[in-house]
């Protein structure tokens, strides 16, 4: 018999030494184990160039290089790695505003796991310019990565009108950041329009109106509308055979489409599906999916240049065209498409 064999039958003899006995194996079969993974990593929260206050807080505002940022920073964001979204306003706009068409900052809250911030372009009156503003956003996106220690896969852009076409060129640029995207009425411009497309293929919710007189959905003699986008993106990502250059648009400048609603040059192998709403529906919400799994949706409604659950134009007011949350929509589709 080994040596500490003897030694484990003499111990053995104490009920004291049975009870030191299962202690040890069970320590050592928890060796590195934690309840709660979470509270044993290390967090690094703190304060930086532009972000001087990292306590949680509802609506944090801070100044960074002319542009004003409003942060959702919740006490659990501060204890565990959350994701992180940007939410960009349009022309004339401000990030209260945007608030208050997206709504995401208060979906965030309620759903808990995402920082939400909204910038704020000061301008009187306001208006994104992308030569300067662009790069101060992004330059505030690294400091929210450092100041609030988020999860690196889950950082994730959007915006309306002049915010969707940031969006689009965050797409195009830093798609190494963003983890998905959701562009809402604003045309692709850049990348995919001049057939590079992003170093990644980068998950989209697409969101655009049929009656939007700015980011028109049809076809023109201008390759800027929505519906050019739409093939030129998919035609990007292999899931239509066919650019937009040489596409054949219908009469209307609609996209063809079979029945079912899926477009007739669908790729073989893509996944197609319509997620809500139908061509008789105030929107058609569809779903295209690569076959490494990356998706391209596009919610198709029947308003203008508005959220199509909130239509607060002042201009142009309408009714709203679907019938749920669009910002919980988009964040659902956030926490759906993490960078992988």
């Amino acid at each position: 018999m080994p040596i500490y064999s003897v030694g484990v039958l003499n111990l053995v003899k104490s009920r004291f030494s049975w009870l030191l006995i299962l202690t040890g194996l069970f320590g050592l079969l928890c060796t590195g184990c934690d309840s709660d993974s979470s509270s044993s990593v290390a967090r690094d929260v703190h304060p930086t160039r532009c972000i001087s206050d990292v306590s949680a807080a509802v609506r944090h505002e801070f100044q960074c290089d002319g542009v004003q940022f409003k942060v959702l920073l919740t006490q659990e964001c501060i204890d565990r790695a959350c994701g992180l979204i940007f939410d960009v306003h349009g022309w004339l706009s401000n990030s209260d505003e945007q608030e208050g068409r997206s709504n995401l900052a208060s979906a965030a809250a309620e759903n808990g796991g995402y920082i939400v911030v909204q910038p704020g372009e000061l301008s009187v009156p306001s208006s994104w310019n992308p030569a300067i503003h662009y790069d101060i956003v992004f330059e505030f996106m690294q400091q929210a990565i450092d100041a609030f220690d988020v999860d690196r896969d889950r950082v994730h852009f959007t915006g309306f009108s002049q915010g969707g076409l940031m969006t689009w060129k965050f797409i195009c640029d830093h798609a190494d950041i963003i983890a998905s995207a959701a562009p809402i009425a604003a045309p692709e411009l850049g990348c995919f329009r001049n057939g590079n497309g992003p170093s990644r293929k980068v998950p989209i919710l697409f969101i655009s109106g049929t009656e939007d007189i700015l980011a028109r959905y049809y076809k023109s003699a201008s390759p800027v509308s929505i519906t050019n986008t739409l093939v030129s993106v998919m035609y990007d990502y292999a899931m239509v055979t066919v650019d937009s250059d040489t596409y054949v648009f219908s009469e209307t400048g609609d996209i063809v489409v079979d029945e079912a609603s899926r477009i007739d040059i669908a790729a073989d192998g893509v996944r197609f599906e319509i997620v809500d709403g139908s061509q008789d529906h105030g929107y058609l919400w569809t779903r295209y999916t690569t076959a490494e799994g990356i998706p391209f949706e596009h919610l198709r409604h029947t308003n203008g240049h508005v959220y199509p659950d909130n239509p607060d134009s002042l201009i142009l007011p309408e009714d709203p065209s679907v019938w749920f949350s669009v910002g919980e929509a988009i964040l659902q589709f956030f926490i759906q498409n993490p960078k992988i």
